[in-house]
């Protein structure tokens, strides 16, 4: 989980350091080691990762406490706790991708409530919802679908490990 938990700062930092076009919004690379953590050992586990990834990660990148930290943390754990939920329909009805994508809407539409009602205060914050729900919908292809690669690439090598 150390070894999670380091990686996964190390891209929050990263991301954090990349210039984005609309305030909050981040292809939350990070999310592809919670969305790993939940399938290989559940939501509490990364829920522990989450929450050490986020504050370090804010600590690294002199972000600890600022409007970014709540927004990140509050929407990363909603992702995590919908993600969780998602997990025990794998193969039945959600894909990797499918959790990630329910994971991803579910992080911006918690951090747009969260802007509106700590920061923000006006309703004309929802007309960024059509941009927040088509670029989460994007995001969380592409970050389902990388954890997935991850995940297959584990499990093969795992198999060949097994098989000497």
């Amino acid at each position: 989980m150390a070894l999670m938990v380091s990686v996964a700062s190390g891209l929050f930092v990263l991301e954090s350091l990349i210039p984005n076009p609309v305030p909050w919004f981040r292809l939350g690379l990070a999310n592809i080691i919670t969305l790993l953590a939940i399938t290989w050992w559940g939501v509490r586990e990364a829920l522990i990762i989450l929450v050490l990834r986020v504050v370090l990660g804010s600590l690294l990148a002199g972000r600890f406490l600022h409007p970014i930290f709540v927004l990140s943390l509050s929407g990363g754990v909603t992702a995590t706790l919908v993600m969780g939920l998602c997990s025990r329909f794998r193969d039945k009805i959600f894909s990797m991708m499918g959790i990630s994508i329910c994971g991803a809407l579910s992080k911006n539409l918690t951090q747009l409530i969260v802007a509106y009602l700590i920061y923000i205060r006006q309703i004309s914050i929802l007309h960024l919802l059509p941009l927040f729900l088509s670029g989460s919908l994007l995001a969380g292809v592409l970050i389902g679908y990388i954890a997935f690669l991850i995940d297959m690439r584990i499990k093969i090598h795992d198999f060949q490990y097994l098989d000497r």
